[in-house]
């Protein structure tokens, strides 16, 4: 990150923890009442919850940390609220893994904005004479406290994240948090059974209220783990895959980042981002059929060479298409060797018919093997690639799709310059 970018962003989180320290003890001043039964007993489950949540899709971690916060909230006010969600800001796991200093800051910080904001209007429309969870107006609030807290939370870490990555906050927010929604409202549910058995018969109940939370958290965790483990796994045989060439050795991983940046200045969101890198790391896996003899051969390739090769692109497609949340765009395997004029191979296809995936992820698997060295040729340099690039344009490549990658090609020389 430079120096300009990491002083705003530290900037930023000095500022995010300063307001929620501020708020936070502004609150506790006004509400007072602190229960401190009430602060312990879920100040410990909110830990414990909190040291066992799940990593997000991007960054950041989900956790059932907030239908305790809220049950604490409607049970024993603002003030109690505040310090369980702070302790909740404790995680023994980013200490464990040496995380900056300054990711404590922020996490603290918006934790006590976003219970800060939520606890003073709750409590300023809740009526806690009336004593009855259940009456419309109570549940109304429950659920607009709710709201509340979803958006404030999910927006300033998503503004962190847009920051510090560069990414516009709107494509991080609709990638990372706005599916969580339900998993939000099933919280709030929760929250309120915890908070109407506590009433009625006491603290024990906790026990009992607490098991659905764990079990829908433990449910995310490992649908989590699966889709890394299968990640994982797929990863390994790309490399298996590489390894049988020693010329494409990092071959997929470079398309897979080109693709990345191409998919950036076309605007794309960041569900599809991620969708296309996967995609693009596994576009040449349908290479594992091909005999070494023939991908590390260094004179001409025959005729009956070439129909094994022009195989892998159909090899590979019905390999991902069994990939759950990868089938639907599989075919940018099937056709990252199609050409825009209906020249390339396996089915010849042209222009619009080539799903955008797969023209992404012929301009950088192109360039890549450019400036790579094969076999058969030594590679090309960045100003050799580009001039083949352009040439190729409504050729081999899609004009907008191509002139996405010039772009990113004349910011990396512009960088080469200014180094040199």
């Amino acid at each position: 990150m430079k120096n300009n970018s990491k002083r705003f962003l530290l900037t930023y989180i000095f500022t995010i923890f300063l307001l929620g320290l501020s708020l936070s003890s502004y609150l506790i001043i006004r509400f007072k009442n602190i229960s401190v039964l009430g602060a312990v007993l879920f100040g410990i489950l909110i830990f414990a919850a909190d040291n066992f949540s799940v990593p997000l899709p991007k960054t950041g971690f989900v956790s059932v940390n907030f239908g305790i916060s809220l049950a604490s909230l409607i049970l024993f006010g603002p003030s109690t609220a505040i310090i369980v969600t702070f302790i909740s800001s404790i995680s023994l796991r980013d200490i464990f893994k040496k995380e900056p200093y300054y990711k404590h800051f922020f996490n603290s910080g918006q934790y006590l904005i976003s219970i800060g904001v939520t606890s003073w209007v709750f409590e300023v429309m809740y009526s806690r004479e009336l004593d009855n969870i259940f009456i419309p107006k109570h549940i109304g609030i429950i659920f607009l406290a709710a709201i509340i807290f979803f958006f404030v939370n999910t927006f300033l870490t998503a503004s962190v994240i847009s920051i510090s990555k560069n990414i516009k906050i709107f494509n991080v927010w609709v990638f990372n948090f706005a599916w969580l929604l339900p998993f939000h409202i099933f919280l709030v549910v929760m929250s309120i059974a915890i908070s109407f058995l506590y009433k009625a018969y006491g603290p024990f109940t906790l026990l009992l209220t607490l098991m659905p939370l764990v079990i829908a958290q433990y449910t995310y965790m490992l649908r989590t783990n699966e889709r890394k483990a299968l990640l994982n796994s797929i990863m390994h045989i790309v490399k298996i895959v590489e390894a049988k060439d020693v010329y494409t050795a990092g071959h997929s991983v470079r398309v897979a980042e080109y693709s990345e940046k191409i998919a950036r200045k076309l605007k794309l969101n960041e569900y599809d981002i991620e969708i296309l890198k996967n995609i693009a790391n596994l576009h040449d896996i349908g290479k594992i059929q091909i005999d070494l003899s023939i991908l590390n051969k260094t004179e001409k390739l025959t005729n009956e060479d070439w129909f094994e090769i022009k195989k892998h692109p159909v090899v590979g497609f019905e390999i991902v298409r069994e990939i759950t949340f990868l089938k639907d765009n599989a075919d940018a395997v099937l056709y990252h060797h199609e050409r825009y004029d209906g020249s390339g191979y396996p089915f010849g296809i042209s222009n619009e018919k080539i799903p955008l995936f797969a023209k992404i992820i012929s301009v950088a698997d192109s360039y890549d093997a450019m400036t790579t060295d094969r076999p058969y040729r030594k590679a090309l340099n960045i100003n050799e690639a580009i001039e083949e690039l352009e040439c190729n344009i409504d050729k081999q490549f899609d004009r907008k799709v191509c002139s996405k990658m010039l772009e990113i090609l004349f910011e990396e020389l512009n960088a080469m310059q200014i180094q040199t």
